[in-house]
């Protein structure tokens, strides 16, 4: 089903299903921590080619580097690894996609999109222990294989770098490949479970794993738009109608009660990047996906200055009829918040200019400056404020 949107009735039937689908058994992970790759010439060249790939990883300006976000990641990713801690490197990724990935070398991958979709650490532990529960099963090991076997010289590495970075080494060879990248049922079954164990010892609650899968049905819904494509998780991670009734019964089995008092250590620590991530979002052109986000951002408390300025972005860059109008309109909700970013009044100013409107035009473009005295497009501004 990779690339069809998901269909209403299909959603319905997921969220409220009314048995059970298997039940839960406890598993053990196949790896110990600190594992290493055995005297064998296959198993060690698929990790010679993941740490090739990590070492150009670490140089790469794809990684972000803000200290509030690496570390706040690393510790969730850290906390429900447990034993398998001292095994992990952590990256955070620029891309706008709803992924994350733990290699056979420990080596994992958080897309910038999936922080922008979770709403709580106890959602993105459910991610990150999912990915670690595959590395403790040997699944990454299983699947590396599968693709050296399957592909080319090379294009195992080509097919990495995509995913991470969301740039394609050329449509034509990776076309027919992508599901080669995909876990199998059992795989994604066992995750699920030992993901879940992996939460509930560390004190998360598990009830976190369905809600993730139920907010992402629910933007799929809201993208059913014409050319929008589904994210790289989930065209590699198979959709399937009890998925989240199976996730409900994990969290009966380890969950005990629902947390309501959610902290806001995820709120906090995406502060600083957030105007950089939902940029990110904005040029996708996924108009239905980003109108979901943004909805989420604003019943989670988000800072409504920025909400309203990217719904501002959303609705300039997509430009259809009275667009212009619902764009002009965000940006002075975001004016009037006390809180919007500079160069929300140079893009209200550039509207208010559009449609003729000077005056105004030009107040706002004199509180641009004001904000950002070093603006990069300073001379152009200058010019029209000299305008009569």
């Amino acid at each position: 089903m990779m690339g069809r949107p998901l269909l209403p009735a299909f959603l319905l039937a997921l969220l409220f299903l009314p048995t059970l689908v298997w039940s839960v058994e406890r598993i053990e992970p196949r790896i110990p921590p600190g594992y290493e790759p055995v005297l064998d010439k296959d198993e060690q060249g698929l990790w010679m080619e993941v740490d090739e790939f990590e070492a150009q990883l670490r140089g790469s300006p794809m990684v972000i580097r803000d200290p509030a976000i690496t570390e706040y990641v690393y510790s969730v990713a850290c906390r429900v690894a447990g034993d398998y801690c001292p095994d992990l490197r952590v990256y955070v990724v620029r891309n706008p996609t709803f992924n994350a990935a733990m290699a056979s070398n420990g080596m994992m991958l958080v897309h910038t999109g999936l922080l922008i979709r979770v709403s709580s650490e106890d959602e993105l532990a459910s991610i990150l222990g999912h990915e670690v529960a595959h590395y403790a099963m040997a699944h990454t090991l299983e699947r590396l294989r599968r693709l050296k076997k399957n592909m080319a010289a090379g294009l195992i590495f080509d097919i990495g770098l995509a995913v991470v970075t969301g740039v394609s080494p050329g449509v034509g060879q990776i076309t027919g490949q992508l599901n080669a990248l995909a876990y199998n049922r059992e795989n994604e079954e066992e995750a699920d479970i030992l993901g879940a164990q992996l939460m509930a010892e560390k004190g998360y609650d598990v009830h976190a794993c369905a809600a993730v899968w139920e907010s992402l049905l629910a933007e799929e819904e809201r993208a059913v738009v014409k050319r929008e494509e589904v994210p790289i998780f989930l065209s590699t991670h198979p959709q399937s109608d009890e998925r989240v009734a199976n996730l409900q019964a994990l969290a009966e089995e380890y969950g005990g009660p629902k947390r309501t008092d959610f902290n806001d250590r995820h709120a906090t620590s995406l502060s600083s990047k957030y105007f950089d991530f939902m940029e990110a979002q904005i040029d996708t052109n996924r108009y239905g996906r980003t109108a979901y986000l943004l909805d989420r951002h604003e019943s989670l408390g988000v800072d409504p200055g920025l909400v309203e300025f990217f719904r501002g972005e959303m609705y300039r860059q997509r430009d259809a009829e009275g667009d212009q109008l619902l764009a002009s309109n965000a940006y002075q909700k975001a004016v009037e918040s006390g809180s919007c970013p500079a160069a929300c009044y140079r893009n209200l100013g550039y509207i208010q200019l559009k449609a003729k409107n000077l005056p105004a035009a030009q107040d706002n473009f004199r509180r641009y400056l004001e904000a950002d005295p070093e603006a990069s497009d300073r001379e152009m501004i200058e010019f029209y404020l000299e305008e009569e």
